[in-house]
């Protein structure tokens, strides 16, 4: 049995990309911009929702809620998750105007239905998707500008990022913050490119990592005082490798990985959106275990340790798996 979210209907949604032409202009904000011309093609049904997919056995959503969250490196070792705590404002470019709306309204829809605040249209950009027929080479282009979003990264992964043919790749910043607010560190954590692994982003945890030492007991809960926030999301899809595939697919992919520090880029997760270049039948969709935890995700407390967060969103996909209603 399938559950379906209703979402609003675009006539762009399920448009399969056609070959573009995109063509790079003036770098601004996070560090590039596009513009795009786009083969036209015919209008597409309206009303597709979100599938979740099937409800199951709690211990077999069990196994799959703990293969997924340790296929994307989420809270891994001692790295605790990151998430936005400021309202993300999606672009995306590379696309006309109609194909952008679209993706942007995905993004934004995505977005408040796990519990992420979304600013108001015309906000100043912290999330940007762009569409390009050389992914690595405006990886490069952005990386260039700021080398800090691969500071952090294996030479392998580094490598990925720069020169490899994944359809798409993603780079992120994110602070360490105290849990009220104010600054601590900065990092340029966590930079990413399918199919480029990477054991650590360079925010780690209270315990060997680079986040400050000093805990705190309160009710029992063991707190780290401090915060992994995401501050700014790049995605990067490369229209070449990624011909074919709708529109509203590859928006509802970038949402994932942008919402959340994707720490394992080369994560396909079985019944995933991230499976999407990795199985012949793959989700057109966010699946139930892809909202379960970014649901989880942005209920979790952020000043706990990598160990208690990977709890948190096992238990969170596990009750989306097993929900009956």
């Amino acid at each position: 049995m399938q559950k379906n979210l209703p979402v609003q209907p675009s006539s762009f949604r399920n448009r399969a990309l056609t070959r573009p032409v995109i063509r790079a202009v003036a770098a601004a904000g996070l560090g590039f911009a596009l513009v795009a011309a786009q083969s036209p093609s015919s209008a597409d049904p309206p009303g597709q929702s979100i599938t979740v997919g099937a409800i199951l056995p709690e211990k077999a959503a069990h196994d799959l809620a703990v293969g997924f969250v340790r296929a994307t490196g989420v809270a891994a070792g001692e790295t605790p998750a990151a998430r936005w705590t400021q309202p993300i404002c999606p672009e995306v470019i590379g696309l006309e105007d109609i194909g952008k709306r679209a993706a942007e309204a995905k993004i934004r829809r995505v977005a408040a239905a796990v519990g992420a605040a979304v600013a108001p249209e015309g906000c100043r950009r912290n999330i940007v998707v762009s569409f390009t027929p050389d992914g690595a080479a405006l990886a490069r282009e952005v990386v260039e500008r700021e080398p800090r979003r691969v500071a952090n990264l294996s030479p392998r992964a580094r490598s990925a990022v720069l020169t490899g043919s994944a359809p798409v790749r993603w780079l992120y910043t994110a602070e360490t913050r105290g849990r009220h607010g104010g600054a601590e560190t900065t990092s340029g954590d966590a930079a990413q490119s399918i199919p480029a692994t990477h054991a650590g982003s360079g925010a780690g945890s209270s315990i060997g990592g680079d986040m400050p030492t000093l805990m705190h007991y309160e009710s029992s809960v063991l707190s780290t005082l401090t915060n992994r926030v995401l501050t700014s999301a790049i995605v990067i899809i490369d229209t070449d490798e990624a011909m074919g595939r709708r529109l509203d697919t590859l928006a509802a992919y970038a949402a994932l990985v942008a919402l959340a520090e994707i720490r394992n880029a080369d994560a396909a997760p079985a019944g995933s959106i991230l499976a999407l270049f990795d199985s012949s039948a793959p989700p057109r969709d966010l699946t139930a275990q892809d909202l379960g935890f970014l649901r989880a995700l942005y209920r979790l407390p952020l000043d706990r340790q990598a160990m208690q967060h990977r709890g948190q969103l096992v238990h969170g996909i596990t009750g989306a798996l097993t929900a009956q209603n």
